[in-house]
């Protein structure tokens, strides 16, 4: 009993001791019945678009949260369109996935230190033409699995100089 208290311990110190990162992420959607598709297979139009924002801000903060203590990663998201397309199938409309339509998003973004000074801004235009012949096969089950990666990839490489000193 005494060796699972001790262990028990040990992992609850070494799980607080490694989350030095706390960067904050802040997304915004602008103008987003503009956008080039986040059309719904078989849900409302609106509870589809809330769902879809709301878990690629998760997915933002989550990244965001690699970054040094005190920085804030600001997201203003200007189009999105999703991978696939949704297409009708026999009874119901399915988004249906195919080369041709690949996933893009465009954003600006600035990046805080800890003292608000912006340590980089840009407008970006990602997408991923290749989506479907990367090896990393999350993508294809998991929601949103292809503009996540996309993503990812971009931060990665955004902010390596960052990532390096956490």
């Amino acid at each position: 009993m005494k060796s699972i208290t001790y262990s028990l311990f040990a992992l609850l110190v070494s799980a607080s001791m490694t989350s030095v990162h706390a960067g904050t992420a802040k997304v915004e959607w602008t103008n987003p019945d503009d956008y080039r598709d986040i059309r719904p297979a078989n849900e409302s139009r609106e509870r589809f678009k809330q769902r879809t924002f709301k878990e690629l801000e998760t997915f933002v903060t989550k990244l965001a949260a690699k970054l040094p203590e005190g920085f804030e990663l600001k997201l203003n998201v200007t189009n999105l369109d999703l991978a696939g397309n949704v297409e009708f199938g026999r009874t119901q409309q399915i988004r249906i996935v195919r080369q041709i339509h690949f996933p893009k998003i465009d954003f600006d973004y600035q990046l805080l230190d800890a003292n608000q000074q912006a340590l980089a801004a840009e407008q970006v235009s990602l997408k991923d033409m290749n989506f479907l012949h990367h090896i990393k096969t999350r993508s294809s089950t998991e929601s949103l699995g292809y503009e996540k990666r996309m993503l990812e990839d971009w931060f990665n490489k955004a902010f390596a100089a960052q990532l390096q000193k956490t």
